[in-house]
């Protein structure tokens, strides 16, 4: 960040010398106060406008429109009557369009810096983010984040016209599995599983975890045919971490089809998984309860 700082605070330093040297050359050259007053102005307006930029290209539109009125105005008093012969008319319209243009350029260059330095920033933010939401022991999305990642992969989805499902798996037996092994034993195994759910899973998917040992894998462009065998191939390595202490289901529920939106997603594979408990299947998927 001290990179990016430095160079907004050179820039800043180089557009303070050169507004006052720009305004100090427009204001002794020009013969008449009211348009070194007139040339003042459109540099400052400029130099605002160049940092801003409202719209683009507007300080570059100024600098041109500046210059040349400026250039006019200071031509027809040239050759106006009871103009001094001697006053320096020509060399204030050159100075004027000079300073207007550098002006321009100048407060581009803070401008381009504080956007490098609003990029940098966001960057980090989201890294802080991503860092914050995933768990350091089992290395999955913590639940109070999935909300936040369902709705903005809702928004892709529907943007692109594209479809997506969410995995929800777990034991049926967890409290028991507790009860038997201890704490200790369960929060290894949670860990276990969510390593090997990961190393299972597509680099665009996303691993969350709910609770106790049920997970959540959030399938981007992944039909429910789809998920139904990466259900599988979960529920089948899970039940080897189990090791006998229980059996794993799989809950399925697709976008657009089953949900429409992030946190009804999350209900309705969990219905999915409390169907597969009930039924005493591996996998059900939330239309076969429709």
């Amino acid at each position: 960040m001290t990179e990016y700082t430095r160079e907004i605070w050179v820039r800043v330093f180089m557009l303070a010398i050169w507004l006052a040297f720009s305004v100090g050359a427009v204001a002794v050259i020009s013969p008449d106060r009211d348009m070194a007053f007139f040339g003042t102005l459109g540099i400052a307006i400029i130099a605002g406008t160049g940092i801003l930029r409202p719209i683009r290209g507007s300080h570059l539109i100024l600098a041109g429109g500046f210059g040349l009125i400026f250039g006019v105005v200071q031509a027809l008093r040239k050759v106006g009557a009871g103009a001094d012969p001697n006053a320096p008319y020509v060399q204030a319209a050159a100075i004027g369009a000079f300073a207007f243009a550098i002006t321009a350029i100048v407060a581009d260059t803070l401008r381009d810096a504080f956007t490098r330095y609003d990029a940098e920033l966001e960057s980090r933010q989201k890294i802080i983010e991503e860092v914050e939401s995933v768990d350091s022991s089992t290395g999955a999305t913590k639940r109070q984040h999935a909300d936040r990642l369902l709705n903005i992969e809702v928004e892709r989805a529907r943007r692109y016209s594209r479809q997506f499902t969410m995995v929800m798996i777990g034991p049926d037996k967890w409290d028991e599995f507790v009860a038997v092994n201890g704490n200790g034993q369960a929060e290894r195994t949670i860990t276990a599983l969510s390593h090997e759910y990961l190393t299972r899973l597509r680099n665009v998917d996303t691993l969350i975890h709910i609770e106790g040992a049920t997970f959540a894998a959030l399938l981007p462009e992944t039909p429910v045919t789809g998920a139904q065998i990466v259900a599988e191939k979960l529920v089948d390595v899970g039940e080897v971490i189990l090791g006998g202490g229980g059996e794993l289901r799989a809950g399925i529920a697709g976008f657009p089809d089953d949900e429409v939106t992030g946190p009804g997603l999350i209900r309705e594979a969990a219905e999915a998984l409390h169907f597969a408990e009930a039924a005493s299947i591996r996998v059900a998927s939330r239309s076969l309860l429709s």
